[in-house]
């Protein structure tokens, strides 16, 4: 049987197309593009920000390469004021050199018409001056014939070198037939052991020329020279071992020296006369006048002294000192310390010391009485009889107890720590 015609148009004939769900996969497609855009101007918005951050920088780089252009340009300033002042500095220093070689020429030429003229000069002069010091000036006189005679001494001790070539007549003459007169006199051996201990006679010369010369130093280190005059004082004197060596300077400077030793003192005043010499008492003060000495020196003085006594002559010396004068002192201080303790000096006080030891430390002062002597001289034997000697003994005196005690009474110029192996000497200044 024949099928019937389908009249219906094509699209209505087709059969129907069944899509699952199809609201709900829109929704689902447009909330993924949804996060797709909102990801998108995350990250559009991220790097605006990170440009807006470089912008930032550059902005920053740009300015500190201002400020650098213009610290470059400052600096490039400044090291052109400088090369300026570096070539000015050596044209100054090119005129300077310039100049001491005209002087050194000028000296040179000088120098050889000193020396033409050198040997008549000297045989009418010498190196030491004409004093009216008996005793003094015909040593001169002799030591001025010894260096006239060596054209070896003058070089080695020229004119202005007076007090070394008068420390090498002193010392060298044992032995020397041209310097056996060349002398002051030396006490006998029993005044020699009460400043020195014992010794020979040229033993005691040279140790008192070896501590001359370096209180001499420290005199004029002080702010007084010997050579230029003034009033000097040898305190504690003894029979002159130190002040021999100031008899150099006995011309221009009047010398003058004390103890409480009366023998030594007689001593001096009957052999020596380069000097005035005046006994004192145990305890101050002297009869010296207020301010009367330009400078004192006490070698070995201040090392013997207890602590109410080594004051008491400190306000002494600071009394008869003018101001401004200098005050020249030795002391037992920190290398005898420590040579003692170690059993390589004074054995005998290795234990007292030891025992006060501490409060040394801590004061900077400590003092231990002689008792007794042991004197082998018989002019000696009773000589100490009539001494206290819980007076006399040997003190230890640290720099801090100077600095601190004796700066009440003198301004300390310098301490200087044993510079011949045993005594400290310290320079004061009066005010």
């Amino acid at each position: 049987m024949a099928e019937e015609a389908d009249d219906r148009p094509w699209r209505s004939r087709m059969p129907p197309v069944v899509v699952p769900d199809a609201p709900e996969r829109i929704h689902a497609e447009l909330d993924r593009l949804s996060e797709i855009q909102a990801h998108r101007e995350w990250v559009i918005e991220g790097l605006r920000a990170h440009v807006r951050n470089i912008e930032h920088d550059l902005e920053l780089a740009r300015h500190r390469v201002e400020e650098l252009e213009k610290h470059a340009k400052n600096v490039e300033l400044q090291l052109s004021g400088t090369r300026a002042h570096a070539e000015n500095l050596a044209e100054q220093l090119a005129e300077r050199v310039r100049r001491l070689a005209e002087v050194e020429e000028e000296a040179r030429a000088l120098e050889q018409r000193v020396r033409g003229r050198r040997s008549v000069r000297l045989a009418t002069h010498g190196i030491f001056p004409k004093v009216a010091n008996r005793s003094i000036d015909a040593i001169f006189a002799l030591g001025n014939r010894i260096w006239s005679a060596r054209p070896d001494l003058q070089r080695h001790y020229p004119q202005d070198h007076a007090a070394d070539f008068w420390y090498w007549l002193l010392w060298d003459r044992e032995g020397n037939p041209d310097l056996a007169r060349v002398r002051l006199p030396i006490p006998d051996a029993h005044l020699r052991e009460r400043v020195r201990g014992g010794g020979s006679e040229i033993e005691y010369v040279r140790s008192g020329l070896v501590d001359g010369w370096r209180v001499d130093g420290c005199l004029r280190q002080g702010g007084f020279d010997p050579a230029a005059g003034g009033a000097l004082l040898d305190f504690g004197a003894g029979c002159a071992r130190v002040a021999q060596y100031f008899a150099l300077y006995a011309g221009r400077t009047r010398v003058h020296g004390c103890d409480v030793d009366a023998e030594a003192i007689r001593w001096c005043t009957d052999h020596l006369d380069f000097a005035d010499f005046a006994a004192i008492a145990p305890a101050p003060p002297t009869s010296y006048g207020d301010a009367q000495f330009d400078a004192v020196y006490a070698y070995s003085v201040f090392s013997h002294l207890p602590e109410d006594l080594h004051l008491e002559w400190l306000a002494e010396l600071r009394r008869i000192t003018r101001p401004g004068g200098v005050v020249v002192l030795t002391v037992h201080g920190q290398h005898v310390v420590d040579e003692v303790l170690a059993g390589r000096a004074l054995p005998h006080l290795r234990g007292p010391l030891a025992a006060r030891e501490a409060a040394l430390r801590d004061r900077g002062f400590a003092f231990l009485p002689y008792g007794a002597l042991d004197l082998r001289q018989a002019g000696n034997l009773g000589f100490f009889e009539s001494w206290d000697l819980e007076r006399y003994g040997d003190t230890f005196v640290l720099e801090a107890f100077v600095r601190a005690r004796w700066a009440e009474l003198f301004e300390v110029v310098a301490c200087i720590p044993a510079p011949d192996a045993w005594q400290d000497y310290v320079v004061l200044r009066t005010r």
